[in-house]
C-alpha cells in the first residue's frame, strides 16, 4: 500500500509560515540546500495541498512547474478544474488520501498543514513524518498542527543535522495511545 508521508519545514514554535504566508524565514535558514530533500522526492509520486500553499509556492516559482514529475492535488472550496501542474479537488483530505491508498503508485506527500494535517492525524492517515526544525521563532502564523481531537505517539526513527536545520524522522506507531 502507497505511504503517506508529510515532508516539510516548521519554526523551533511550530509555525509553517508568518500569518501572511511567508516563508522568508526558512530561505534565510542555512541548511535548506543540504537536506535529503532529493532523496525524499524520488519516492513519491503525488502530492497533496491546500490551496493557499499552492498559490504560495506558485508565486515563488513564477513561471516554473510544480513537482512537473508528480501528480499534484490541491484541495480547495472555490476553486475547480486543472492548471498546467495541478488538478484541484473539492473534497475531504481523508476521502482522497483513502482514494489514492487503493490505487497503485508511489508514495503520497502532504505539502504543508493545517487542517490537512489535522484531518489526516484523526484518521491515523499519516504513516511517516520528515519535518525539518528551523531555529527561529515567528511568535505567530500558520501551525502545523492546529488544535485537534486526537493524540498519536509517533516512533522516531532519525535525526540529522542540516546546518542550521534539525530534521526529524518519525514513523506512525502501530500500536496507538
Amino acid at each position: 500500500m502507497r505511504q503517506v508521508q508529510f515532508y516539510g519545514a516548521i519554526s523551533l514554535d511550530g509555525y509553517l509560515a508568518t500569518a501572511q504566508h511567508d516563508l522568508q524565514w526558512l530561505f534565510d535558514t542555512a541548511g535548506g540546500d543540504k537536506a535529503n530533500s532529493d532523496q525524499f522526492f524520488k519516492q513519491v509520486d503525488t502530492t497533496i495541498m491546500g490551496r493557499k500553499t499552492y498559490e504560495v509556492t506558485k508565486n515563488t516559482m513564477g513561471d516554473e512547474l510544480l513537482f512537473p514529475d508528480k501528480t499534484n492535488y490541491v484541495l480547495s472550496r472555490t476553486r475547480e478544474g486543472q492548471t498546467r501542474d495541478a488538478t484541484y479537488m473539492n473534497q475531504s483530505p481523508v476521502d482522497l488520501v483513502r482514494h489514492l491508498q487503493a490505487q497503485s503508485g508511489g508514495n503520497i506527500w502532504i505539502v504543508g498543514g493545517g487542517q490537512i494535517v489535522t484531518d489526516l492525524v484523526a484518521e491515523d492517515l499519516i504513516d511517516e513524518w520528515w519535518i525539518q526544525i528551523a531555529p527561529v521563532l515567528l511568535g505567530k502564523g500558520i501551525r502545523l498542527f492546529p488544535e485537534g481531537d486526537c493524540m498519536t505517539r509517533l516512533n522516531l526513527k532519525a535525526v540529522a543535522r542540516y546546518d542550521q536545520l534539525a530534521e526529524l524522522y518519525f514513523k506512525r506507531n502501530s500500536k496507538q495511545v
